[in-house]
C-alpha cells in the first residue's frame, strides 16, 4: 500500500512538471502573463506619488502656461531637454497628463523587454524568448513601481541602452553607440554600462572613433532648446547642475556610501568619480588581452557585472539607479541558466531601496541590503572570472 501511494505521488509530480513544462513553451501562456501584467499596471494609474506632484505636475503646468514649446527657454526642470520634449508634446496633446506620463514610460517598458527578448533570440533562435521576456520584465517589482507608481522616465535611458546592447552583441558597431548616445541623452545613468562598452572598444569590437556620436547627439538634442533661448552653456552643464542638486553621498541605495557621512560629500564624491574613472580603466586593460576570449555569455555576464558594479561605487546614486541591473539580471538568468541568486539578490536590493523611499525611511536600516548587495557583486565576479578562464582555456587547448 505505501509503495503504491509513493509510485502514484511521483506520478503525480511527473505529470505536473510535463503538464507545467507544456505550458511554458506555449506562447498563449506567456500572453494571457502580460494581459495580467498589463491590468496590473492599470490599477496603478491613478496613484499620484511625490515625484509627480512635487516635480512632474508643476513642469507639465509651467509648459502649458509658458506657451508650450516657448517653455523651452527657462530652467524649470532639472532633467535634460530630451525628456522635456516628450512633456511638451503630452501637454499639448491636452490628455490627462498622469495617464500620458505612465503611458509613455510604460511603453518603453516593453520596448526594453522586446529587445531582450531580441538578445535571446539571437543566442536561442526561439521567437518564444521575445513573448517571455515581454510577460516577466514589466512586472518586476522595481521596473513595475518605476513607471506605473512613481511615475519616473528610467524606462526611456534604460531601452535605448538595450537596443545599443542589442546592436553591440551582433557587431553593429555604429547603430550601437547612436542608441547608447540617445540614451546618454536622456539620463546620465546610461553609464552604468560603460565599463561594457570601454573593454568592447579596447578589444577591437567597436572603433574609438563611433564614440564621438555620443556628444554629438546630447548637443543635436539640445539644440531645439538653445534655439528658443535657453543658454548653450547651461544645456551643457545640465548633468554637472543635476549631480550638485541634491547634496547627499546616497539618496536610499546601499552602497558603500551609506558609512560615510555627508559632511565629506565635496572630497568623498571627487574620489568616488576617480575611483570609478580608475577601475574602469583597470578593468579594460586586464580584459584586452588576447589570452581572453570574450564569447556571447561572456559578454552578457560582463554587462550584468557592469550594470551592478557601477552603481556601487559611483556616488550620488539614488534608489531608482539599479534599473538597468534589474533588466540586464533577467537577460544574465536567461543566457546562462544558472546562478538566479545573483539576480534575484540585485532585484531583492533595488526593491528594498524603493520601500526605504518611503515612510518606512526612517525605521529600515540600510546595511542588510548593502550586505546583499556586496555579496552579489563579489558571487558575479568570481563567476564571471571562473567562466572567462574556463573559456579561454577552451579556446587555447582547441588551437
Amino acid at each position: 500500500m505505501l509503495l503504491d501511494l509513493t509510485i502514484n505521488r511521483h506520478t503525480v509530480k511527473a505529470f505536473i512538471k510535463k503538464y507545467i513544462a507544456k505550458k511554458l513553451h506555449q506562447r498563449s501562456t506567456w500572453i494571457a502573463l502580460i494581459v495580467i501584467g498589463v491590468l496590473v499596471k492599470l490599477t496603478l494609474f491613478p496613484v499620484k506619488t511625490g515625484d509627480y506632484v512635487c516635480f512632474l505636475e508643476p513642469w507639465l503646468n509651467f509648459i502649458k502656461s509658458h506657451g508650450y514649446a516657448s517653455a523651452l527657454k527657462f530652467g524649470f526642470y532639472d532633467y535634460a531637454p530630451s525628456y522635456i520634449y516628450i512633456l511638451v508634446i503630452i501637454a499639448k496633446l491636452g490628455l490627462n497628463p498622469l495617464f500620458s506620463v505612465k503611458i509613455v514610460s510604460i511603453i518603453f517598458e516593453y520596448l526594453a523587454a522586446f529587445f531582450i527578448g531580441k538578445i535571446l533570440v539571437q543566442r536561442y533562435k526561439n521567437p518564444l524568448y521575445i513573448w517571455i521576456s515581454l510577460a516577466v520584465i514589466p512586472i518586476l517589482p522595481s521596473i513595475l513601481l518605476n513607471s506605473g507608481y512613481l511615475s519616473q522616465c528610467d524606462s526611456i535611458y534604460s531601452a535605448f541602452v538595450i537596443i545599443s546592447l542589442y546592436y553591440a552583441l551582433k557587431e553593429k558597431q555604429l547603430l550601437s553607440i547612436v542608441f547608447f548616445g540617445i540614451a546618454f541623452a536622456f539620463k546620465m545613468q546610461a553609464v552604468t554600462l560603460l565599463p561594457f562598452y570601454f573593454v568592447m572598444m579596447l578589444r577591437g569590437n567597436i572603433r574609438w572613433y563611433c564614440f564621438l556620436l555620443v556628444p554629438m547627439i546630447f548637443i543635436l538634442s539640445i539644440l531645439p532648446t538653445w534655439l528658443y533661448g535657453r543658454s548653450f552653456s547651461d544645456l551643457l552643464s545640465v548633468y554637472m547642475a543635476q549631480t550638485n542638486r541634491y547634496p547627499f553621498l546616497t539618496m536610499n541605495f546601499p552602497n558603500f556610501y551609506i558609512w560615510i557621512s555627508d559632511v565629506y560629500y565635496s572630497s568623498v564624491k571627487l574620489a568616488g568619480i576617480l575611483l570609478t574613472i580608475l577601475v574602469t580603466l583597470v578593468t579594460g586593460i586586464l580584459l584586452r588581452r588576447d589570452k581572453y576570449k570574450f564569447s556571447f555569455e561572456i559578454w552578457i555576464r560582463f554587462a550584468f557585472l557592469s550594470a551592478i558594479v557601477i552603481p556601487f561605487l559611483l556616488p550620488g546614486m539614488h534608489e531608482r539607479y539599479m534599473y538597468l541591473g534589474d533588466i540586464i539580471g533577467v537577460l544574465y538568468f536567461m543566457v546562462v541558466r544558472k546562478n538566479i541568486h545573483l539576480p534575484m539578490g540585485i532585484l531583492l536590493v533595488s526593491f528594498y531601496s524603493y520601500i526605504r523611499c518611503s515612510r518606512f525611511n526612517d525605521i529600515l536600516p540600510m546595511w542588510p541590503a548593502f550586505i546583499i548587495y556586496l555579496l552579489v557583486i563579489l558571487l558575479a565576479i568570481t563567476d564571471f572570472v571562473t567562466y572567462l578562464n574556463k573559456e579561454s582555456n577552451d579556446a587555447i587547448g582547441q588551437e
